[in-house]
């Protein structure tokens, strides 16, 4: 039985439609832990499909994120029902559990390491300052369009290999994928992502010099030797792709936004941008929440903070809700960059999902604000945000910001 009005579910549009989600995931948070809800027909989910349980409370998230054994991946990780075949084929290490996943995540990490991440510095920096200064002389623009739209793009694909011409296209595929849903579209722009990655893989299998892709390494990756498959990686290169242009680009321009609401963060962070660099990125990305649910499904009967859970049931934890709890940060609403609470759960709270590229996302948020403040300094937001329609990712389509000529 739904708990809620269709206003109220966060699985359907009319939830997103809201002036307020923020304040509804409070609500929640304020009236129980889980709630039920149904999946009704919509115009993302044209099927509709099996009720779910909303898990809103930041340590409940914490909990299900880390508890594997209880709550799998292994049956997908989006709201929408798919067979473990699909998901598998479609999701790779997303959608797997326990030890395959472990598996493939160690071999993942023996290639992109901090050490590959800190060798992208330079490329970070001239790609941030490349897509500032296209805009740098015009004095006002779409922040989002003009400016952030590409950049986590061309550093994803440098370090993929993605040669320059094929970079838009894979863009506007994951703009697809990402803003889309259980329809015929997504399936197409998915499967498109990994017919090209797959290309690039058999290129990367033919690569003969010692100066390794990193396409090349994680083919020669193993761990108690195993390797991945090509179409193993494929898959990968699919999530990373989709994760590392969409998210870190909502970050950065959600971050944007949220410093033109607490003008006073700003100036401090400006004032000593090193120094309150590493704060201030966590900030905004628990404040931003780029990512914000995953699913899991219950592998046996139990319970969540009281709430009966059956086995089978479907499990969606809403990191946007548990990143603004309360109980777990004071005045969880504002952006605040003395905060000294533990970490958020934006990167997938602690558990073995830990997003592979939190360090290359840091990264690339750092280096791009530094280059910002340097070149723009007075940059300002001129208008209201229109965000993106979907409750997967908590994009802007459009930011109007203007600045003094440079």
């Amino acid at each position: 039985m739904n708990d809620t009005k269709l206003t109220d579910n966060p699985a359907v549009p009319e939830f997103w439609l809201r002036k307020d989600p923020d304040e509804a995931f409070a609500a929640m948070r304020r009236e129980k832990a889980v709630h039920r809800h149904d999946m009704p027909v919509s115009a993302w989910y044209p099927e509709g499909g099996k009720g779910f349980w909303s898990v809103v409370r930041y340590e409940d998230v914490a909990q299900v994120s880390r508890d594997q054994e209880t709550f799998t991946s292994a049956f997908g990780t989006e709201i929408i029902d798919n067979t473990v075949e699909m998901a598998r084929l479609f999701g790779g290490m997303l959608n797997m559990s326990g030890d395959e996943h472990a598996h493939h995540r160690a071999i993942v990490n023996r290639v992109l390491t901090p050490r590959t991440v800190e060798a992208l510095s330079d490329t970070i920096r001239d790609h941030a300052r490349r897509c500032i200064d296209r805009v740098a002389a015009r004095g006002e623009c779409d922040f989002m369009t003009d400016v952030v739209g590409d950049f986590p793009a061309q550093i994803i694909c440098e370090l993929l290999g993605v040669p320059v011409e094929a970079r838009q296209r894979l863009v506007e595929l994951t703009g697809i994928l990402l803003s889309g849903y259980a329809t015929a579209d997504v399936f197409e722009a998915l499967t498109a992502i990994i017919s090209y990655a797959e290309g690039l893989v058999a290129q990367a299998r033919e690569q003969v010099s010692e100066s390794a892709s990193f396409l090349r390494k994680l083919l020669t990756a193993q761990v108690d030797g195993k390797h991945m498959t090509d179409h193993e990686i494929a898959v990968f290169f699919a999530l990373l792709v989709s994760a590392g242009i969409e998210t870190t680009a909502t970050s950065i321009g959600q971050g944007m936004y949220a410093l033109s609401l607490f003008p006073e963060q700003r100036r401090r962070w400006q004032n000593d941008y090193q120094a309150l660099a590493p704060r201030a990125v966590e900030e905004i990305i628990r404040w931003a929440t780029p990512v914000r649910n995953f699913r899991r499904t219950a592998t046996r009967d139990t319970e969540i903070a009281g709430q009966p859970v059956a086995k089978g049931d479907k499990v969606v934890m809403w990191y946007c809700s548990a990143n603004r709890d309360e109980r777990a940060f004071e005045r969880a609403d504002d952006l605040d960059f003395a905060r000294t609470e533990e970490q958020h759960l934006a990167f997938g709270g602690g558990g073995p999902h830990f997003c592979l590229g939190a360090v290359l996302a840091r990264k690339e948020m750092i280096i791009f604000f530094e280059e910002l403040f340097s070149r723009l300094p007075d940059i300002e937001v001129a208008g209201e945000p229109q965000p993106v329609a979907s409750n997967f990712v908590n994009g802007l389509a459009s930011l109007p910001v203007r600045f003094t000529p440079a």
